[in-house]
């Protein structure tokens, strides 16, 4: 940033369809900015980020979706939760059946962002970054702010679409608990 020195020099990364990689380092050393690259919200000063030998698109559905720990961030707070599910494009069947699976009652779709918890808020963009069919998805700290019950319903679900699916799960997580039930390869950044 700012011409400062590179986060990470010459590192490269592949992640192959049903792999799940947890990202560790220490806070501060780059992980979320790293996440935010290979989703293509940041462009790299140098490399590029690959789905299939072809760089991310610039436009339209993206194959790499990213849910982070701050859902509040990530969302139009002007927007009801029923436009911010509708953003994925998705069928309305593919939708119910994610709301029902992370426990989205019918009561917050009318709602407004700031009118949701943080658990709840965090449920609609899970629900809308798995509705976008992504290829890989991107978990940066998603289960941080939430209670022990609900971190385990998401990552149950989380790990369950992403078997179905055959997706490659990138996450971030500072709970060795969590990394160890859930990665198929640690990737250390520091």
């Amino acid at each position: 940033y700012g011409g400062g020195p590179l986060l990470y020099e010459g590192f490269s990364l592949a992640v192959a369809p049903g792999e799940r990689v947890q990202l560790a380092a220490p806070s501060g050393a780059g992980k979320t900015t790293l996440a935010r690259i290979l989703a293509g919200y940041e462009r790299p000063r140098a490399g590029t980020v690959l789905v299939d030998g072809a760089p991310l698109p610039r436009r339209g559905r993206c194959p790499v979706q990213l849910v982070g720990q701050h859902p509040e961030l990530t969302v139009d707070p002007r927007q009801t939760m029923a436009a911010v599910l509708a953003e994925a494009g998705a069928a309305p069947e593919e939708v119910e059946r994610l709301r029902a699976l992370l426990g989205i009652r019918d009561r917050w779709l009318t709602r407004y962002p700031r009118e949701l918890s943080g658990g709840e808020l965090q449920r609609f963009c899970i629900a809308r970054a798995l509705a976008a069919s992504p290829r890989y998805l991107i978990a940066d700290e998603v289960s941080t702010m939430l209670d022990a019950v609900t971190q385990a319903q998401i990552w149950s679900v989380l790990l369950a679409e992403a078997r179905a699916r055959d997706l490659g799960l990138v996450f971030v997580s500072h709970s060795p608990a969590l990394a160890a039930r859930i990665a198929t390869r640690v990737v250390p950044l520091a």
